[in-house]
């Protein structure tokens, strides 16, 4: 049901021959593409903001994906522009492992040129593995490590929750609920291309001030944690849901 709302709102303002049979056409040809998810592998990284992390667990659901041709993200609207390819499933991504994942189904559309992509960000659904919807539940990603900055050493662990009771009619569930247009160059092509993502979580971090969790009470084995009002929480899932850096899209073959 969730994945059927989001993708009803997220095509809802777009008119296409390819997907809604409603008169308009880009004049590409029918292409379906096999696509992978992997991540990026970057476990330490240093921050922006002078923190030098250490993830040892990461995990986030994402999908379906929407590729436009328009070069101006909708942040604000359910869609706009014009979807010419489209990946419908879910698949858990872990931005630690390089391995690449196919996604069930591949992506579907015609050919032409994208510029942004919408991801869906959305709970674990039923056909996620059990461990998967055990360990995010209603979140979209979970994240533990340590993150160090000068004599200062804060163990973390937590969710990122998206809050769909903070939607309005000005921002549906189906705006909260993405990342709003990721910047991609793509190509389509009639001739067999393969697509690949590659998600770097290192720069859900380019804003999370660590510091914030000391406030907090720490767990009996001293790691510290946060709820979905809090502030990191809000730097964080902003990370998740940044259009440049995070989400990495290519083309393979000719």
């Amino acid at each position: 049901m969730r994945r059927m709302i989001l993708v009803a709102l997220a095509l809802g303002t777009v008119c296409t021959a390819l997907f809604l049979g409603c008169g308009a056409s880009t004049g590409g040809a029918l292409i379906h593409i096999p696509m992978s998810v992997g991540g990026s592998g970057n476990s330490t990284f240093t921050t922006p903001l002078g923190w030098t992390v250490t993830l040892r667990t990461a995990r986030i659901a994402l999908g379906p994906y929407y590729f436009n041709v328009s070069k101006q993200p909708s942040t604000t609207t359910a869609q706009s522009g014009l979807v010419i390819v489209q990946a419908t499933e879910q698949s858990v991504v872990d931005p630690l492992d390089p391995a690449l994942v196919p996604l069930a189904g591949g992506a579907d559309g015609q050919s032409g040129e994208a510029f942004t992509a919408y991801i869906g960000l959305l709970p674990p659904d039923e056909r996620q593995s059990p461990g998967d919807q055990a360990l995010l539940g209603n979140s979209v990603a979970y994240v533990e490590g340590t993150a160090v900055k000068g004599a200062t050493t804060v163990p973390f662990t937590g969710f990122v929750t998206i809050d769909i009771s903070q939607a309005t009619p000005q921002l549906p569930p189906s705006v909260l609920q993405r990342v709003s247009g990721a910047t991609v160059d793509l190509t389509f092509a009639s001739s067999q291309q393969r697509l690949q993502l590659t998600v770097d979580a290192t720069h859900w971090f380019d804003r999370t001030d660590f510091s914030l969790l000391l406030s907090g009470q720490p767990s009996d084995a001293g790691v510290y944690t946060w709820t979905d009002k809090d502030p990191f929480h809000g730097s964080l899932l902003n990370g998740i849901e940044s259009v440049e850096g995070v989400y990495l899209f290519t083309l393979e073959g000719s």
